[in-house]
């Protein structure tokens, strides 16, 4: 039929077949491709570096939580041991001579200091371990429990402002 037509029809000679586009493959993709893929692999490094930071920043908070909570409440110097922990968590994120030199009522202050609602059942607790009495189960419960609440609450520090501050406060 086709031969048919070419006879009747000349111009239908000079046609050539239809000719189909080649099959769309994946690559290369389009320049808005690469685009948003580089940008997803910025934002997946950067999201990574951010959470490994705060993870590395937080491991001092870890250490002592797992520490304060190893502690047995049945030794004799639990409260020293308690406030032992508090000091070298703080030294972990302060400057050394700005934690390390204080003690009593001044690094009561500088606790205090470090989170919203002042500690003072803490603090109170804390200053049992200058008295000659041991402490009943309910306490060091008491102690470790608001321990580990200042632990969470107050670090990592947020700020270093807290720290001068509460520092210059000290020394005058």
């Amino acid at each position: 039929m086709a031969a048919k037509d070419v006879a009747t029809n000349p111009a239908l000679a000079s046609l050539h077949d239809i000719q189909t586009p080649a099959a769309i493959g994946a690559w290369p993709f389009a320049a808005g491709y690469w685009f948003m893929m580089v940008l997803m692999i910025i934002v997946l490094l950067t999201l990574f570096v951010y959470l490994r930071k705060r993870h590395q920043h937080s491991a001092a908070k870890r250490s002592a939580l797992m520490a304060l909570a190893a502690l047995n409440t049945h030794t004799p110097n639990y409260i020293a041991q308690v406030n032992e922990i508090l000091k070298r968590a703080a030294l972990s994120y302060c400057h050394r001579d700005s934690i390390a030199r204080l003690s009593g009522q001044h690094w009561y202050d500088w606790l205090a200091a470090q989170v919203k609602q002042p500690p003072t059942a803490l603090c109170e607790q804390l200053q049992l371990g200058y008295q000659p009495i041991t402490l009943t189960d309910a306490q060091a419960q008491t102690l470790k429990r608001h321990a580990s609440t200042w632990l969470k609450q107050a670090l990592p520090l947020k700020n270093k402002s807290r720290e001068l501050q509460a520092a210059n406060t000290e020394a005058n």
